[in-house]
């Protein structure tokens, strides 16, 4: 099938940016034993609430919150991956003063949708990957319109390391620095 019968008459990039990133997000929620729900109305910059049975030393039943872009790019190279964050967006997940971790997850995707996603009898991958970012504490900036936000290439959105996230959020401990090789017992 060619690229533009896949296209017509379902030709809007940014739902299908939206709809791609949901569907990566609940993927690695489902395999890292996470509940998952979106809030409606989405109203403060908040697109997804992940939670766990994970029982802390702090809290029992954590909630991670997550905001979700897309962007479409080539594999990312380097040690980090950026991407220009709008100013509401960006003072909404800095806030310190929230009662569960909120973190930006940004999905890569290749430029040409077809190639979002691999499939054959064996599997079904979804291309790129996603990296997370928590901006808890981040200072205000002066610009109004934008924020460029830098995601480390290690700070991988996988299972593991939303687990490892989890039992953090139990332990009433900050977001940073997770990764996946974290010891969860």
């Amino acid at each position: 099938m060619s690229s533009a019968s896949l296209q017509l008459p379902f030709n809007d990039i940014t739902a299908r940016q939206e709809a791609f990133s949901s569907a990566y997000i609940q993927a690695v929620a489902a395999v890292a034993g996470c509940s998952i729900a979106s809030p409606k109305p989405d109203n403060d910059k908040i697109d997804w609430w992940i939670g766990s049975r994970v029982r802390g030393t702090k809290f029992t039943k954590p909630q991670i919150h997550v905001q979700v872009k897309c962007l479409l790019s080539q594999v990312a190279v380097g040690e980090h991956t950026s991407y220009d964050l709008d100013i509401d967006t960006y003072d909404n997940l800095r806030d310190s003063r929230v009662s569960s971790p909120r973190i930006l997850v940004v999905v890569l995707a290749p430029k040409d949708f077809p190639d979002w996603l691999k499939q054959d009898e064996e599997r079904l991958a979804l291309c790129h990957c996603a990296y997370w970012l928590s901006l808890k504490g981040e200072p205000d900036v002066p610009n109004k319109t934008t924020k460029t936000v830098h995601l480390s290439r290690s700070n991988v959105f996988s299972p593991r390391a939303l687990q490892a996230m989890m039992v953090r959020a139990s332990n009433g401990e900050d977001l940073a620095g997770v990764t996946d090789a974290e010891d969860l017992l």
